[in-house]
């Protein structure tokens, strides 16, 4: 075995030893390869990528302690009670320890008891503990939420530029720097604001499929809310605003409906702040209404859904914050609710900027607001401000793609009075005024610079003025026209694919001003999540309530015992003795040991009672296609007549302003809808007769075992249509 297999033994070993789990994520294994080759890396993986495995690992593979620089304290106590409960010694200092217990960690480093020691970046100034720690044998050095050392990075903390002092300090120990938002000229700042030498630069995908992303306008807010929240009715939950004064109100109208929600904000007291987020890690509380100033590093992983009632202030922000959602993998939600006001009182906010800073601000909010405004795929376009493409559209997981947006039919046309007019106007208005000039209003300006006698005046007088400009909005989100502030006004010009647009080259998207009511735009969201195929839900809910119990007994965040992704595997594997208990995903050596014995009494009960197997080992992960008949959207609705006009589904793609493949869903829906029981149409005859004899000889019950059957040959697709036309036949 060579050094390099036997350092990936070694890693995968502690990784099964300590946290349970059987293989690494993306990117894990050369990150960790790195340090434990002592060569410097800048690591970007999103949250619940993993990131922290990426030091944590490896430091308890090598001889020495590892220091960790973490901002917050509540992340450094997290961490630290996750790594103690997998029987992985560590510790912290902060201003929150009293002398006894700094000097007990003391103790702890001179006798070369700890494996990781977390340290806030403003403790990096005293003198004294960098002599203590001059004395220890350093592993390695990491730098968690390592976009805070750069000016260009959205959370800048001015202590992180201290942080070089370490590579003064400790010559030739490794340094690695960690983050799970960092644009390219961020990443540059922070290999140049530590010193990195050479480093080992991995940036994972911006990418978060378990994410389902929804946008939309502001209308009756807390109605909104509780829908969102109605679909979780025991799932935690973070609603983030703009100003205190909102997070208080939301907060009252929550509490005045019954839900268990605090607030978080600066403005309140350090011990009412701390109470509240302490109560939400440990579940005493559902739901979390905060600014901005809650959540970076926060370490609870079953946070369910993220919601916005206003546009965070940049894209990465909002990265940053949907990003608390499903860190373990499990399907969760995002929704942002924005208004017109939003733009004002973030414009408000910067006022008191420098003019330099106050410019930056409002070009990343300006990208914020395009974000909203774009029609297409939210996965694709989050991952592309980041400088990355997706192979497709996410199909599934997207207001865009699943058809909960209507789209206006004449978009074109409305589009070529909206550049026709600026182009009229000589380009020199922004949007307001360019609405105005489109609804035919009485504005004085108006009638001095004789707009009032263009072709473009009034030409949309049927809609309203809040309607124009967020059309304006959109196009300016597509990218049809540009929102020029050099001259430090707003002013709209045309972009070339604007130019395509008023030759009629090209067709844009916009959306209907009659939207669909929240409720009904997400009620095509299933309640019963991929993640939980296959699980008994009163099994699940009695494991749930013997964590709550033991995170109680151990004053830890439930999480702490076990995350909801491990509950999920037991209730599905039901395992009957310890060895099967440590084949669940998230089970590592030390909570076999400690909680086998009570976990596996529930699970014996629990499914004696209900008649259910113990020892499931037919376990499947592959959720990405099971046989499930939901019913059809607004979209695939849409679609049916042209299906029966018998166009392709290329040609009904077209027809319907959407991807091909989420057009193949449509299909689907068409299919079972309408009964129809021949696939020619779609799929050649002898793929068709091929597929329709192997359902009929091994029955499957999700479209993977057709795939495999076929040994990947036939597209998914394929099978799809076969399978719904053979089911229909069959009925």
């Amino acid at each position: 075995m060579t050094q390099t297999e036997q350092a990936t033994q070694q890693l995968a070993d502690a990784l099964k030893k300590y946290w349970g789990y059987e293989s690494f994520h993306d990117l894990q294994l050369p990150a960790m390869s790195a340090v434990l080759e002592d060569r410097d890396s800048l690591v970007v993986l999103p949250t619940g990528g993993g990131k922290s495995l990426c030091y944590q690992a490896p430091a308890v593979c090598r001889d020495g302690m590892a220091i960790v620089i973490s901002p917050l304290i509540s992340l450094m106590k997290d961490q630290v009670d996750a790594l103690k409960a997998n029987g992985i010694s560590a510790a912290l200092i902060n201003s929150t320890l009293s002398n006894a217990e700094k000097w007990n960690v003391a103790e702890q480093i001179k006798a070369g008891e700890l494996k990781l020691l977390y340290l806030a970046p403003e403790r990096i100034g005293a003198g004294k503990l960098l002599d203590l720690l001059s004395e220890t044998k350093i592993s390695f050095i990491a730098i968690d939420e390592a976009h805070c050392i750069s000016q260009w990075g959205h959370d800048f903390r001015p202590h992180y530029r201290e942080l070089k002092r370490l590579r003064e300090r400790f010559a030739g120990v490794s340094l690695h720097a960690y983050t799970a938002t960092a644009t390219e000229r961020v990443r540059e700042d922070i290999q140049g604001q530590l010193g990195l030498e050479d480093p080992e630069v991995l940036v994972g995908s911006f990418d978060r499929p378990n994410l389902y992303y929804r946008v939309a306008k502001k209308n009756s807010v807390i109605n909104q809310i509780q829908d969102v929240i109605g679909r979780h009715p025991d799932g935690a939950g973070i609603v983030y605003c703009i100003s205190r004064k909102e997070v208080e109100r939301v907060t009252l109208q929550l509490q005045a409906f019954g839900f268990k929600a605090a607030s978080y904000h600066a403005g309140m007291d350090d011990v009412d702040r701390s109470a509240n987020q302490e109560a939400f890690i440990k579940d005493e509380i559902q739901i979390i209404v905060a600014t901005v100033a809650f959540g970076m590093g926060i370490d609870k992983p079953d946070v369910r859904f993220v919601i916005h009632t206003g546009i965070p202030k940049t894209v990465e922000n909002y990265q940053q914050e949907t990003g608390r959602a499903g860190r373990d993998g499990l399907d969760s939600e995002c929704h942002l609710f924005y208004g017109g006001n939003d733009f004002r009182t973030w414009k408000m906010i910067f006022s008191d900027q420098p003019p330099k800073v106050q410019k930056e601000s409002l070009a990343s909010l300006q990208s914020m607001m395009d974000f909203c405004h774009n029609i297409s795929c939210r996965h694709r376009s989050l991952v592309r401000h980041f400088g990355q493409e997706l192979e497709k559209d996410c199909e599934t997981n997207c207001d865009i793609c699943t058809g909960d947006i209507k789209l206006v039919e004449d978009a074109q046309k409305i589009s070529q009075m909206i550049l026709s007019s600026v182009y009229r106007q000589q380009e020199r208005f922004g949007s307001k005024y360019t609405a105005q000039v489109l609804k035919g209003s009485e504005d004085e300006r108006i009638q001095t610079n004789g707009h009032d006698q263009l072709s473009t005046f009034g030409l949309l007088a049927a809609y309203t003025l809040k309607i124009i400009q967020d059309w304006i909005g959109q196009l300016v989100g597509q990218g049809f026209l540009i929102q020029d502030e050099s001259d430090g006004y707003s002013i709209l010009k045309i972009s070339t694919t604007g130019q395509k647009l008023l030759k009629g080259e090209i067709v844009p998207k916009l959306i209907q001003p009659e939207a669909k009511s929240s409720a009904s735009s997400s009620s095509s969201k299933s309640t019963k999540t991929r993640s939980m195929v296959g699980v008994d839900d009163g099994l699940f809910s009695a494991l749930r309530e013997l964590r709550t119990t033991k995170a109680r007994e151990k004053e830890v965040p439930p999480y702490v015992v076990f995350g909801d992704a491990a509950l999920i595997d037991m209730a599905r594997r039901r395992p009957s003795n310890a060895t099967k208990f440590l084949e669940v995903q998230g089970v590592g050596q030390k909570k076999c040991e400690e909680y086998s014995e009570e976990f596996l009494a529930v699970i014996k009960e629990y499914s004696e009672s209900n008649q259910l197997d113990l020892d499931n080992d037919k376990v499947s992960y592959d959720d990405s296609s099971p046989i499930e008949e939901k019913p059809p959207t607004a979209g695939s609705i849409e679609s049916f007549p042209f299906f029966e006009e018998g166009l392709s589904v290329e040609e009904v793609a077209t027809k319907v302003g959407r991807a091909t493949s989420t057009t193949y869903g449509y299909l689907t829906d068409y299919i079972r809808n309408r009964k129809v029981s021949d696939p020619s149409p779609w799929v050649d005859s002898a793929i068709a007769s091929r597929v329709e004899a192997a359902i009929a000889e091994i029955k499957p019950t999700r479209l993977k075992l057709l795939y495999l059957h076929f040994e990947e040959e036939i597209d998914y697709k394929d099978l799809r249509i076969v399978y719904e036309c053979f089911r229909n036949r069959e009925q």
